[in-house]
């Protein structure tokens, strides 16, 4: 079973790119979706099981609009 991400902007230095605000995936070695979460006041990004975080300003600053499609393969039995 396979799922197509529409992804909208895309910053090339950091390999991030997003749907919307709330969808983001870190691109680059594979495909792993980042969860939004608040530290110390401000919006941050972080896979699941990682400590490394990444700002919504940082990924902002060099977001360029596009239009990229990804296509993820899912388990069969899910």
């Amino acid at each position: 079973m396979q799922q197509i991400i529409n992804l909208k902007y895309v910053n090339e230095k950091l390999n991030v790119g997003m749907v919307s605000w709330r969808q983001v995936y870190l691109l680059s070695p594979t495909l792993v979706q980042l969860f939004a979460e608040v530290d110390k006041g401000r919006l941050v990004y972080r896979a699941k099981g990682s400590n490394k975080r990444f700002g919504y300003l940082q990924i902002k600053n060099g977001l360029t609009k596009t239009k990229m499609k990804i296509i993820e393969t899912l388990p069969s039995w899910i």
